[in-house]
């Protein structure tokens, strides 16, 4: 579909050692030694635990981080990262999420890919409100915040689940996004920002650098989805394209 068209250290303290009177300088130097080389051992394995486990928070617990023109999750480990282009209302955007969602997901989950969502709204005039996109994308902005990975995915997915039809009569007001990313986990305050369109504003601007962004990728020749790797346009038309993608990176 064509965009012309419309388609997130312990305090180690070592107990100091006093020799006795009686003790020996040099086993009191060897000792103090000991002692010295033991508090590096538990401070080291202290700092490179506490290195690890935030590790472990960004890339297994999953965060969420939103750049100027789009919303990232993924291990920053990952074998391949990719920039996906979406509009809320594109039907082939909903069929993109319904046959190719899942594999995504997981390989996000597995720490296999990282992908950078690029939400754009040039089907605004397609929808009913002649907004939809760019609230749709203000949603997820909203949902972003909570830097919650799962979160973000399963509202990411449900947004195309429960799409409105191009060009239909009806489309989700705020308090129906809301609705929808309650369902999905969101906290209250995510519930709230959604309602009241609080990210508008950057959800706007963040789709039109995208637009930009892939319109020079792609020679201007834009169309939903898209999937740009080290910026150059994947063939979704290959059932594979996803599988190539991990097997070719090392």
């Amino acid at each position: 579909m064509s965009a012309k068209s419309g388609p997130a250290i312990p305090n180690v303290k070592g107990g100091g050692y006093k020799p006795q009177s009686s003790s020996n300088v040099l086993t009191y130097v060897l000792v103090t030694l000991s002692v010295i080389v033991l508090a590096a051992l538990i401070i080291g394995g202290v700092v490179l635990g506490a290195n690890r486990s935030k590790e472990s928070s960004v890339d297994h617990n999953g965060t969420v981080t939103s750049g100027s023109t789009d919303l990232t999750v993924g291990a920053a480990t990952a074998k391949a990262t990719i920039d996906l282009f979406e509009d809320p209302l594109c039907p082939a955007c909903g069929q993109f999420e319904r046959t190719q969602g899942e594999q995504v997901t997981s390989a996000i989950r597995d720490g296999k890919l990282r992908v950078r969502f690029h939400m754009l709204n040039f089907l605004n005039s397609g929808s009913s409100s002649r907004d939809y996109s760019t609230r749709a994308g203000a949603a997820m902005q909203c949902v972003a915040g909570e830097k919650n990975q799962d979160l973000f995915l399963k509202f990411h997915s449900e947004l195309f689940q429960q799409q409105p039809m191009e060009g239909g009569s009806t489309d989700h007001s705020n308090d129906d996004l809301a609705k929808i990313a309650k369902s999905a986990g969101a906290n209250e305050a995510t519930q709230r920002c959604i309602a009241t369109g609080a990210q508008v504003e950057a959800a706007t601007k963040a789709a039109q650098e995208s637009l930009n962004q892939l319109s020079k990728a792609v020679g201007g020749n834009v169309s939903t989805p898209s999937v740009l790797l080290e910026g150059k346009k994947v063939e979704l038309s290959n059932p594979n394209w996803l599988t190539d993608i991990l097997n070719n990176k090392n």
